[in-house]
């Protein structure tokens, strides 16, 4: 009798962890990504998550995904300096320009870290607003409300 019960104890461990598990895989919160296309001007991406699931899937793409300022920031503040970098380069023989990155560092092709965000975040209205908002809809964890935290990889000379 006792080997029973010993036995039942085990088998109600082993399956509340196979529970546990269904819940946790079913939670998306961090991924690494391939960039498929970027909006410059919106500050937006579709993106391929690169990792497959366990039956080996590949995952579908995300679209539209927020940008974080810290992905792009460095590329504007270049574009914005190279003409004065030239100009610096006409006057005094320098090669300033020729020390800036080859490539821009957020674009099609990186790889990036995506967070998904706890809750909904439809009603956000994105950018720098700190206004508080009521989530649209009761998703948790769900791929629509991922955004772009960093770019993996590259470096200073070549992006």
């Amino acid at each position: 009798m006792a080997q029973s019960q010993n036995e039942e104890r085990k088998a109600a461990i082993n399956a509340m962890r196979k529970f546990q598990w269904g819940i946790i895989s079913g939670m998306e919160n961090a991924l690494i990504a391939k960039v498929i296309d970027y909006n410059k001007k919106d500050h937006t991406a579709d993106i391929l998550p690169l990792a497959n699931s366990s039956d080996g899937e590949t995952s579908a793409q995300y679209l539209d995904i927020p940008v974080t300022e810290n992905c792009y920031m460095l590329d504007e503040m270049i574009e914005r300096l190279k003409p004065e970098f030239k100009r610096i380069d006409s006057e005094t023989g320098s090669h300033l320009v020729d020390k800036l990155p080859k490539k821009k560092l957020m674009r099609k092709g990186v790889p990036v870290v995506a967070v998904v965000l706890d809750r909904d975040n439809d009603n956000w209205e994105g950018g720098r607003a700190v206004n508080t908002y009521t989530p649209n809809s009761s998703r948790v964890h769900d791929a629509n409300d991922a955004i772009i935290v960093g770019v993996l990889g590259g470096d200073a000379k070549n992006g």
